[in-house]
């Protein structure tokens, strides 16, 4: 059973990736209905998108023009294909349905994440399916952690509790610290974790998500790449809030739990 979860997490990983790439580039997520090769523009035959295994056979490189195919692709792949692994092992003594609907949260942060690192936007019909599905799940009593009530009110807080944190910024700085894809994403957080996850998740998030600038910054310094980043550059939040979720989700930390 873990085997075929693990298959079939391979094959989503591979949908997230045309998710992805398409969406953060403008494109129809449904035309062309075959993928095509970023570099040269032909369509891929179905044997060179075999998840995982064609990146293997084909050293990497498109079977066409032999140009490098990014690591990203078979990493998104693996990561989707643990974190369901991870999901079934979590919520196996609760039953198919909680695992079902929780894989669906727990999957969702990754093409979120990626989305938002590359062009700073998270997609409406991610962060709102989330709130939405979340607060169904709950309503037929299938979530384990918050009732319907609770999930109602935690995926509105979320909404809320950044909108506030981001008002708070604008008064000191006179400009946004966050945008409304993170206020909808916390809430979908909410929706499906309750609002006791709050404190643990923006903590983590924000001390991740700190760590990493600093570290793309004075990377950027060592190397003296020439681009144009300091203490003013703006960084998505979304993959650190996803992170953070997570972490207190799975109990892959020992993080308090208010």
């Amino acid at each position: 059973m873990v085997f075929l979860i693990f298959i079939f997490g391979l094959c989503i990983g591979s949908f997230f990736n045309v998710l992805i790439f398409r969406w953060s580039r403008g494109l129809s997520i449904k035309n062309p209905i075959f993928s095509v090769c970023p570099k040269c523009g032909k369509t891929l035959k179905w044997y060179h998108n075999i998840p995982l295994i064609s990146f293997i056979l084909l050293k990497g490189k498109c079977a066409y023009c032999k140009e490098p195919i990014s690591l990203m692709y078979p990493f998104v792949e693996l990561l989707t294909a643990s974190l369901f692994v991870l999901t079934y092992f979590k919520f196996k003594p609760y039953g198919w349905i909680p695992f079902l609907g929780f894989s669906f949260f727990v999957l969702n942060l990754v093409p979120i994440s990626f989305i938002d690192l590359k062009i700073k936007e998270i997609p409406d019909m991610l962060s709102l399916s989330l709130i939405f599905v979340g607060w169904i799940f709950s309503l037929f009593g299938f979530n384990p952690f918050v009732n319907f009530e609770t999930s109602i009110l935690s995926g509105l807080a979320g909404i809320g509790l950044l909108f506030l944190i981001n008002e708070i910024y604008y008064q000191f700085s006179k400009r946004d610290g966050m945008g409304m894809g993170d206020f909808k994403l916390m809430g979908g957080i909410g929706a499906f974790l309750g609002y006791k996850s709050f404190y643990t998740i923006l903590i983590v998030a924000s001390l991740t998500g700190i760590l990493a600038y600093l570290i793309v910054y004075f990377w950027y310094r060592l190397r003296k790449i020439p681009k144009e980043f300091d203490f003013k550059t703006e960084i998505p939040f979304g993959p650190f809030l996803a992170l953070a979720s997570l972490l207190y989700l799975f109990n892959i930390l020992p993080l308090p739990k208010w």
